[in-house]
């Protein structure tokens, strides 16, 4: 076993074969994985990186006669650097990269062949079956001997067409690829390995992201560093976030990046960000435990402050985590502009009620996902318009939300008193995930009150408080009998609502008791006397107390009671901003629920900088030639598949560059989803895009070109 190595010395070697064994996977690795391997090339070159960890590799002795080395783990990453490496010589012979110094021959003999094996065949690598023919077929510089709709030769024409856009020489390449680094592990022969292999590959517990991104933030360092920083900072990020700190990186990227990132990507999306950041270590941990602080206040409600515990407490109790990004963020402004307590709970008051109202009204949770990611930096951008005409904003920060909030379409709409109380009549309340009805319980329970128990959600779900139906689950005739000949509907219809449903801590089940009996109590068959909604404790049982009977009459009556309290407990907001006047209407790319069909647009703002265009298929053209400009690798990936991007030009699409055209003769919705899936691909924030558009009043209903 050795240290770390050289890429470049462990494919030295002109008599060493690379055995892929047979038990092996067929060659996997995906394309973004391929294009981020060659950005990372690209960085080692320009920033002149000495060194590049690329991972380990795992071989032993495949006889006791020659050299050859049985891969048992690392294939992936060995082939993978054959095929950039065989574009780039391909790309040379073809006249598509520019040589420099570099000797090619010698590059191809020290890294693609073996050149002293007496073999028909000797090519250094030796995949499994159909791998090696695909692999072979790709020496022959022939495109029309490729062998289509692999893996192998996917990789390669897309290493190829990276080249052919990059601006590297092959000497650049070659460079970067030898600064390199892997952890050779070369077994003896008394080692198994299949044992090995299967070892590397067992359900043992793989590393979290956010042990990849520890060890990326502290593997750089000298030894005194990486202790002093550990204790200093990750150790206590880690104590902040109860030992789970890779959500909280998720969201720490969220407000930093404007892009929510796969978990399964966070390692690579962190990595990417640092990059770009150009942050020391220490400032970069540093920020990141002051957020992580922020993180636990607003999880944990332990701001110090009753009241704001309080109500972070509650909207803890909704279960979900989708508005922390716009939390954490709004808590750094409000810390750095000294924001007083009654601020501060407005907000927090804000989203509280956003998400009460979207309970209630069905809508879904995963839309306001991207919402809060972007909230807090659509009030900056506010902020920062007036600023550039010199208008102060005459209001809180909470009202410049409010408004934005009041503005959202779609399924990201803030619900009005009208949708709420058309919802309110129906929605099966009992049938709503867990978390939302402790939620809505909890608060309809309390309300505001000074008497308030606190410990209402976890009474529940430890059970010992529980959801009532007062109309039983199951109707006896009796039951059917009271409720009249309409029994049927009354029970499909409000048999789950709010109207039917309450509190009761007796630790009994009424079930289809009737309702005098659910009401005063009764004696079970055990001799005991069960207590009724009459000797409940519980507020939301008050109503039930002053009925004789339960009909659809004392239902309506009892919804009106429970739906007047809910839109006393959470007002339909209002807004006292004043938008400035403008000559068109500014509607970010990031607000997708904005309907910009029959929209007429003159110009568009990407990074800042405005471009004036006339039509919605220029605004596309040009917006992914800037991407272009600034990102040809990925564009270039993204074009090989063929959705939307493609490499080569037919009827319906427009140009970008050579190898890339979009498909433009498509609706305006149509291009917007075409950006989308371009903006995604190329990890850009929606934030950077903006329209400028006529005002609705103003408007012609284009030719949607």
């Amino acid at each position: 076993m050795r240290d770390a190595t050289r890429i470049t010395d462990y494919f030295n070697g002109s008599r060493t074969l690379f055995i892929i064994p047979l038990y092996q996977r067929k060659y996997a690795w995906q394309q973004k994985h391929c294009s981020r391997l060659f950005e990372d090339l690209k960085k080692i070159h320009r920033d002149k990186i000495y060194s590049h960890f690329f991972g380990s590799i795992v071989s032993t002795k495949a006889d006791e006669y020659e050299d050859d080395l049985l891969i048992i783990d690392g294939q992936q990453r060995i082939t993978t650097l054959s095929l950039l490496i065989l574009a780039g010589i391909n790309a040379v012979e073809n006249g598509d990269m520019q040589e420099g110094d570099e000797d090619i021959n010698k590059i191809k003999e020290d890294y693609l062949y073996a050149i002293r094996r007496k073999l028909p065949r000797k090519i250094k690598l030796c995949p499994i079956e159909d791998d090696q023919k695909a692999y072979d077929a790709l020496f022959t510089n022939n495109e029309n001997e490729f062998i289509k709709n692999c893996g192998i030769t996917s990789n390669y024409q897309l290493f190829y067409n990276l080249i052919k856009v990059s601006d590297l020489t092959f000497e650049n390449l070659i460079g970067a690829i030898e600064r390199l680094t892997i952890i050779d592990i070369c077994l003896d022969s008394r080692d198994n390995p299949q044992l090995i292999f299967e070892s590397l590959n067992s359900c043992g517990k793989d590393l979290e992201e956010a042990d990849k991104v520890r060890n990326y933030l502290l593997m750089s360092l000298s030894k005194d560093e990486q202790e002093e920083y550990y204790h200093q900072y990750w150790s206590k990020i880690e104590k902040l976030t109860e030992g789970e700190p890779t959500m909280f990186i998720r969201d720490y990227l969220t407000i930093k990046n404007g892009n929510i990132s796969k978990v399964e990507e966070l390692y690579f999306d962190f990595k990417a960000f640092d990059e770009n950041e150009h942050l020391n270590r220490e400032t970069l941990l540093a920020d990141m435990l002051k957020f992580a602080n922020y993180y636990r206040q607003i999880c944990k409600g332990e701001t110090g402050n009753k009241k704001l515990d309080k109500k972070l407490k509650q909207i803890a109790s909704i279960g979900t985590t989708v508005h922390l990004p716009f939390l954490l963020s709004f808590f750094d402004y409000a810390k750095d502009n000294n924001f007083d307590e009654e601020e501060i709970f407005t907000v927090l008051d804000i989203v509280e009620n956003y998400w009460a109202r979207r309970i209630i009204c069905g809508y879904p949770a995963n839309a306001m996902q991207k919402l809060f990611s972007m909230l807090h930096t659509d009030i900056m951008r506010i902020y920062k318009r007036h600023e550039e005409k010199g208008i102060p904003v005459n209001c809180s920060y909470s009202q410049v939300m409010a408004y934005i909030l009041l503005h959202k379409q779609g399924t990201s709409t803030f619900p009005s008193n009208r949708e709420v109380s058309e919802e309110f009549e129906t929605r099966q309340i009992y049938r709503i995930p867990s978390n939302y009805k402790y939620f809505l319980f909890e608060r309809m329970e309390n309300e505001n009150s000074p008497e308030a128990d606190d410990m209402i959600v976890e009474k529940m779900k430890e059970g010992r408080i529980t959801i009532e139906h007062i109309m039983p689950q199951t109707l006896t005739p009796q039951w059917k009998h009271d409720l009249g000949e309409n029994w049927e509907e009354i029970y499909e219809k409000y048999l789950h609502t709010f109207a039917n449903l309450t509190l009761t801590g007796f630790n009994v089940s009424y079930s289809n008791h009737s309702f005098q009996e659910k009401k005063e109590g009764y004696i079970d068959k055990k001799g005991n006397k069960v207590d009724g909604f009459d000797n409940s404790a519980f507020r939301l049982s008050n109503y039930i107390k002053h009925c004789d009977k339960w009909t659809l009459e004392e239902i309506l009556k009892r919804q009106k009671v429970l739906l007047d309290n809910f839109l006393h407990l959470w007002p339909m907001i209002t807004t006292s901003y004043q938008p400035l006047e403008k000559e068109y209407e500014l509607v970010s790319f990031e607000d997708d629920e904005y309907e910009l069909k029959g929209r007429t647009i003159v110009g568009f703002r990407y990074r800042n900088e405005r471009h004036a265009i006339t039509t919605w298929k220029d605004m596309l053209i040009q917006v992914d030639k800037l991407i272009y400009n600034e990102n040809p690798s990925s564009m270039v990936y993204l074009a090989t598949k063929n959705n939307n991007l493609y490499e080569k030009d037919s009827e319906g699409k427009s140009k970008i560059a050579d190898n890339c055209y979009v498909y433009s003769a498509c609706s305006t919705n149509a291009k917007r989803a075409i950006l989308s899936y371009i903006f995604k691909g190329c990890n850009i924030p929606a934030s950077v895009l903006e329209f400028e558009l006529v005002p609705i009043s103003e408007n012609i209903i284009e030719n949607e070109e």
